[in-house]
């Protein structure tokens, strides 16, 4: 929704591990006041990332809402087996850059 991008990524090396959180901050309250639009928003952007990492040769190994008492951390995506991509996230990667909205 007006292209808000209320999400952030953050990668831990240690693990091969992102982390993706919702930004509160660029929340839009009036447009969007029960948060539905930025869940869906970070879906995307989660759905772009798992994309990209098939593409990258890796597995995505996905968690979603993987701790109760961290509201704005809406999912992990591990990076795990090289060379064992999703074939079928991964032929999803052209469309990253064709399309408008998700």
């Amino acid at each position: 929704m007006h292209n808000a991008q209320p999400w952030r990524f953050c990668y831990f090396q240690s693990s091969n591990t992102f982390h993706v959180r919702a930004d509160f901050d660029r929340v839009m309250p009036h447009a969007d006041p029960d948060t539905r639009a930025l869940h869906l928003g970070c879906g995307a952007a989660l759905l772009n990332l798992r994309v990209a990492v098939a593409h990258g040769g890796w597995y995505p190994a996905t968690r979603l809402l993987p701790d109760p008492a961290d509201p704005a951390l809406l999912a992990t995506v591990q990076l795990t087996g090289l060379g064992s991509g999703d074939s079928d996230l991964a032929s999803l990667y052209p469309a990253i850059h064709e399309r408008h909205s998700s």
